[in-house]
């Protein structure tokens, strides 16, 4: 599938009324394979359910290709040990889905690195509007990074301490329930 994106970051404050707008909020980790294995796992969890995607991307900047495909998620039994030493990032995903668009605010947790907000199709013929136009948000505190290849969430990946809390007490639109799961799914690799 073809994916057209454009990367900001964002240094401003995003409000509770903002991130309510959002049709989900989701818990993420993205495990990156070391090269030259070039596959991402990424653990999903929602509201109602959790995922592992198995994800190749080739291309950089604006426009690259990618492919996905859901695999069982006893895979973190199985990977655990090589998970453990895998780099990965940790973030709650806001998703806002538009007329053949849609927009995502990342808020990363490992690294901390604050809110990076995503807008992207799969239509060529779709014109990726300015975030701050998306979300009615101050453009003051946009910096693009769409074509920045510091800013790949590869390339932000550490590897996870297993000391480390990957999660702050508190996150905005997220369920208990949804903490408990992506927490124990987490357990499974980090202990």
């Amino acid at each position: 599938m073809l994916e057209i994106e454009r990367k900001f970051l964002y240094s401003g404050n995003i409000d509770d009324p903002t991130l309510a707008g959002a049709e989900v909020c989701l818990l993420i980790i993205q495990w990156y394979l070391s090269l030259p294995d070039a596959r991402r796992l990424r653990l999903v969890v929602s509201p109602g359910s959790s995922k592992m995607i198995e994800t190749v991307k080739t291309g950089s900047g604006l426009v690259r290709e990618e492919k996905e495909r859901e695999i069982p998620l006893e895979t973190l039994h199985e990977m655990a040990c090589r998970l453990a030493n895998e780099r990965a990032v940790v973030k709650a995903r806001y998703v806002y889905p538009r007329k053949r668009l849609e927009g995502v605010i990342d808020r990363y947790f490992v690294p901390n690195i604050g809110f990076v907000i995503e807008i992207e199709t799969s239509q060529t013929r779709n014109v990726i509007p300015d975030p701050w136009k998306f979300w009615d948000l101050p453009a003051k505190y946009f910096i693009e990074v769409t074509n920045n290849p510091v800013y790949t969430a590869r390339s932000l990946a550490i590897t996870i301490d297993n000391t480390v809390r990957p999660l702050p007490p508190n996150i905005p639109f997220v369920e208990p329930l949804q903490r408990w799961r992506f927490e124990r799914y987490l357990s499974i690799v980090y202990g």
